[in-house]
């Protein structure tokens, strides 16, 4: 049994007109968008950090202005295993360890890394998820209720999570 219950978050996407999303270059440009709108909290619910969504050029450039812009900005990045992400130099760790006072990456509790779901909250309002890591198929949308629902299981597993050792700044 799964911790969320994405078929009850998805019902309700047949009600709104989300914006929804085949593929992950499309997804990545709304969460683009989004980033580069933020002001003050982005949270990422990942499995092991996406390198196909997020490790790209646009999005570190989009959140090292978001963190950078504003001293009460703050990324969470809550994942499952960083090991590939490290082993390939996922942009996402390199970003964290330069900010790390204001982006930062934990390891799930195992009750939390086999969700199979994917999400990034931002400023509480608007979000993208993706029901099922293993596709490309994501929705979204300017929603306060459904974002709070994903707060709602994201911080406690945040608040359980432990930082992750290997994605830590080594101060030489």
């Amino acid at each position: 049994m799964s911790l969320f219950n994405s078929s009850g978050f998805e019902r309700l996407q047949k009600t709104k007109d989300y914006q929804k999303f085949e593929n992950n270059d499309d997804a990545r440009n709304i969460i683009i968008g989004e980033i580069n709108n933020a002001l003050r909290q982005i949270i990422i619910f990942t499995p092991d950090l996406e390198a196909d969504l997020y490790d790209k050029d646009s999005i570190r450039e989009g959140l090292l202005k978001f963190c950078r812009g504003n001293r009460n900005a703050q990324t969470q990045i809550l994942t499952g295993d960083t090991s590939e992400a490290i082993h390939y130099g996922h942009q996402l760790i390199r970003l964290a360890q330069q900010l790390s006072s204001s982006m930062q990456i934990r390891i799930a509790g195992d009750e939390y890394k086999n969700t199979g779901i994917s999400f990034i909250v931002i400023d509480q309002k608007s979000f993208l998820f993706k029901p099922d890591i293993t596709k490309h198929h994501s929705f979204g949308d300017h929603c306060k209720y459904q974002s709070a629902q994903l707060l709602d299981f994201f911080i406690p597993a945040w608040n359980q999570a432990i930082q992750d050792p290997q994605t830590k700044r080594l101060n030489i």
